[in-house]
Formats: C-alpha cells, sequence, structure tokens
C-alpha cells in the first residue's frame, strides 16, 4: 500500500511539473514589448564608441518597488557594450503600467557596426 501511494505521488508531481514547464508563454507579452521599446529609447542611437562588427548582447534585469530599471547582467563580447548599457539604463525609472516588482526580465540587444 505504502508502494501504490509513494508511485501515484511520483506521478503527480512528474505531471505537475511538466505542465507548469509547458504553460509558459512562447510570445513576449505586450508589457515586454513596451518596455524594451522604452529601453531602446533610453540606450539611444549614439553609442560612444566604434564597433568593428554587429555586437548583440543580452540584458537582465528587475524593476524595483521605486519603478527603477536595476541591471543585473549584460552578456555580451563587448566589454565596453556592456559597461555602456549599465551606465544607461541602472536605476533609470520606466513609464511602463504593469511592470512587475522583483520580476527578471530578459531583453535581446543588436547593435550594428558603424557604416564608412
Amino acid at each position: 500500500m505504502k508502494s501504490l501511494k509513494s508511485i501515484i505521488a511520483i506521478i503527480a508531481i512528474s505531471l505537475a511539473t511538466t505542465f507548469s514547464t509547458t504553460a509558459t508563454e512562447k510570445e513576449p507579452s505586450k508589457i515586454t514589448k513596451k518596455l524594451r521599446t522604452e529601453i531602446v529609447s533610453m540606450l539611444g542611437d549614439k553609442i560612444p564608441f566604434v564597433l568593428e562588427e554587429t555586437s548583440s548582447a543580452e540584458i537582465s534585469f528587475v524593476i524595483n518597488n521605486k519603478n527603477e530599471i536595476v541591471v543585473l547582467s549584460v552578456d555580451s563580447k563587448v566589454s565596453e557594450l556592456s559597461n555602456y548599457v549599465k551606465g544607461k539604463l541602472n536605476y533609470k525609472k520606466v513609464k511602463v503600467q504593469g511592470t512587475l516588482e522583483g520580476e527578471t526580465y530578459t531583453i535581446p540587444l543588436k547593435i550594428n557596426a558603424a557604416k564608412n
């Protein structure tokens, strides 16, 4: 009887885990899209250094209780880009309504190389 209860509990936990991971959103929400648009406008279109090739980065951040961006990490091969993004975004207020305090957001960023 104990083994039957154990097997049922294991199956229930496995199913709950499987269904909870497949229930996540595949597309970014409207809030994330608005947040990305606001972040791109904060970064601007002029960067203070020259890139030899197109670079990409992945920005991970949270929104604190004052509606400010707190940059957790900038995953990029170009250290200047990481420093630039952190300097421009850290502790800047966002105006997007509906953001969740303490939730980690991850936004991709792509910057094209300067054309001569």
